[in-house]
């Protein structure tokens, strides 16, 4: 196997406002593992006590989220109007913080579509559903954002937020574009791993797991069996696709800027986006034909497994298994 760092060693790290994001899918995902039917039925009327459980469930979640992160993040200093960003530049986290915000969207509003669709809501109604509410939550957070002086409503992490909360609903109005999807890998860097000695001798480092985005990968998958003509769909395994991966290497560590001017280590060059082209795996498609264990394939389906990739920006490089 082809060693993929140092070249492409640290994760990349969400600031405390993806820590939210985060947490909120999180919560969103917990509240469909309660409802492992989740889209498994024709929608022949709503349920209302399956509705009462996700509307209850997810009141619950917001509350102690909510409660949490107050204590946890909000305890800067709030100003009387909304403190805007325009921070599109990158000059962070080369702009990898903004896939999160998508990822997270999907996410929640996959997953609340699904939820919607156990109710008893059809397809099209539990999308719009499921979108809006994801797009609402987020919202919420981003507002809560807006009147700290250390954070401040991104716009560039709405319009993220808000293209991942309608992916779902695209899905279902125009069925061709479900051969896209994306997904994200996660393989520990050594910005996390030596974070310790990395800091005591300070050196670029990263503290928490979460924050490890030179360690993560998103991708775009294509599903080329549904692209196909027929007969030539018919040799295409069906398990395999392709996928576009999107990461960052040269990362200069949490919340510090890592190119320009202003970046954290002067001497260090300025990280780089990293663009992979790679198989994907369909998870979906592996055995187990009960309604729990399709929930789970579901979900695993959300991670892109080890397959062989080429990096082709910013150079050539093989990997054997890219994790």
């Amino acid at each position: 196997m082809t060693d993929r760092y140092p070249a492409h060693t640290a994760i990349h790290p969400p600031t405390p406002r993806s820590h939210r994001s985060v947490l909120a899918t999180l919560t969103i995902v917990l509240l469909g593992f309660c409802t492992p039917a989740i889209g498994e039925e024709t929608p022949t009327r709503i349920h209302l006590e399956r509705l009462a459980l996700i509307g209850g469930g997810a009141a619950t979640f917001r509350y102690v989220g909510f409660r949490y992160v107050d204590r946890a993040w909000y305890q800067g200093q709030k100003t009387d109007s909304i403190r805007w960003l325009n921070d599109w530049n990158g000059q962070t986290y080369v702009n990898f913080d903004k896939a999160g915000h998508f990822m997270g969207g999907l996410v929640m509003s996959q997953t609340l579509n699904e939820a919607y669709a156990w109710a008893g809501f059809g397809t099209r109604s539990a999308a719009f559903m499921g979108t809006l509410t994801s797009w609402a939550a987020l919202l919420e957070i981003e507002m809560r954002d807006a009147y700290f002086d250390q954070w401040g409503f991104s716009i560039p992490d709405f319009v993220a937020n808000t293209a991942g909360a309608s992916l779902p609903l695209l899905h279902a109005l125009f069925p061709r574009t479900r051969a896209i999807g994306f997904k994200f890998s996660y393989f520990p860097s050594n910005l996390y791993l030596d974070h310790k000695d990395r800091a005591l001798a300070d050196r670029s480092h990263i503290d928490h797991a979460i924050d490890d985005y030179e360690g993560m990968t998103t991708w775009m998958t294509i599903a080329v069996e549904q692209l196909l003509p027929d007969r030539a769909a018919l040799r295409w395994p069906d398990d395999l696709g392709l996928a576009l991966g999107y990461g960052v290497k040269g990362l200069h560590g949490s919340n510090v800027k890592s190119r320009g001017r202003f970046k954290r280590y002067p001497d260090r060059p300025d990280a780089q986006p990293e663009v992979l082209l790679g198989l994907d795996y369909d998870a979906r498609r592996l055995p187990g034909r009960s309604r729990l264990a399709k929930y789970f394939k579901r979900q695993l389906n959300w991670i892109h497994l080890p397959t062989p990739a080429v990096r082709i920006y910013p150079d050539f490089r093989f990997y054997l298994l890219y994790m």
